[in-house]
């Protein structure tokens, strides 16, 4: 009888132990599932107002309402983003801290700044590719300028002498006129600016004739008859403009984006990789984030984070090619 009361005992303590094992499993593999437990942090590498700024704010109270956790935003401008890159890279591997990024940070950067806190193949993994936003080119209405054949021709006659403004050296407008003039063979004249809006309004003066803007830094100044767009370097037209040809179909194929992504700092486990670009995936398809997405001329992306890490690489091939012979290294 004692015996087997004893057999029973352990039976029953075997029978519990085991329990409290598989419990213990499920509630390990359940926590990527239940991530976020506390607010997620998005770094943000410009002040509050841009077009970064803008996206993932949209993204916030959708984000909140699925994950159940705020999407916290911190800008964190200076030196073109690398301060706000720097931060986000040194931050923990937990996905709690996240880089909201553009060009100028990731695919950019190693070809014209000397310097870095960080390497952006190595510090941080792909979450989303949240949107984009096409280049395109504008003329001043006081240019002769309609067609990017009108460009072209000016250019091959008198090489040097068409003058194109930028935001600044080394900035998505800058190395989408290199880009224009390699794929065609030509040389501009570039004329840098302290910024996209100066630059486009002296676009609007009749001081330069062309520059690249996305749509809505040149909108009030198109409305107003001060400037024309005259081709989209995207793949297909923008709902915006929807009587401007793209550049390929002008005869001159030209894609051009200020794409914005999120990453997180390397050593994330890659099922809270998985459980991020669930929720802000989920999160992109809100009526109200898509109405504004649309209402600024930003398309929306999505996909997985090997689609990122895909679309990263190319972008990445392609501006190493086109800084590779213009010595911007700061």
């Amino acid at each position: 009888m004692d015996k087997r009361m004893a057999d029973r005992r352990k039976a029953l303590v075997a029978t519990a132990a085991l329990g409290v094992s598989c419990g213990l499993l499920r509630s390990a593999q359940a926590q990527p599932g239940q991530f976020p437990t506390s607010p997620v942090k998005a770094i943000v590498p410009f002040p509050a107002g841009g077009s970064l700024d803008l996206v993932i704010r949209a993204a916030s109270e959708p984000f909140r309402q699925l994950a159940g956790q705020t999407l916290v935003v911190e800008n964190l401008g200076g030196a073109g983003g690398l301060i706000a890159g720097t931060r986000a890279a040194q931050a923990a591997s937990d996905g709690y801290t996240l880089f909201l990024a553009s060009p100028g940070q990731i695919t950019i950067a190693p070809f014209v700044v000397q310097k870095m806190g960080y390497d952006p193949n190595t510090d941080f993994v792909p979450i989303i590719h949240m949107v984009n936003q096409p280049l395109v080119l504008y003329a001043s209405t006081r240019s002769p300028f309609t067609t990017v054949n009108d460009v072209i021709t000016a250019a091959k006659a008198a090489p040097q002498s068409v003058a194109m403004s930028s935001s600044g050296i080394a900035g998505i407008p800058h190395l989408a006129m290199e880009l224009f003039a390699q794929t065609v063979g030509v040389k501009f004249n570039h004329v840098p600016y302290k910024g996209g809006a100066p630059a486009i309004q002296a676009v609007a003066a009749g001081e330069v004739p062309l520059t690249f803007s996305v749509v809505g830094s040149a909108r009030g100044l198109t409305d107003t008859g001060h400037v024309r767009p005259v081709a989209v370097a995207a793949d297909e037209r923008l709902a915006a403009l929807p009587d401007v040809p793209t550049f390929a179909q002008s005869g001159t194929p030209l894609t051009v984006v200020t794409w914005i992504g999120l990453m997180a700092p390397r050593g994330i486990p890659m099922s809270v990789v998985q459980r991020l670009n669930q929720l802000v995936r989920d999160a992109m398809q809100d009526p109200a984030f898509q109405r504004l997405m649309s209402d600024n001329t930003m398309q929306i992306r999505g996909g997985t984070p090997e689609d990122f890490r895909t679309f990263l690489q190319a972008d990445t091939a392609k501006w190493k090619q086109v800084t590779g012979s213009l010595g911007l290294k700061e």
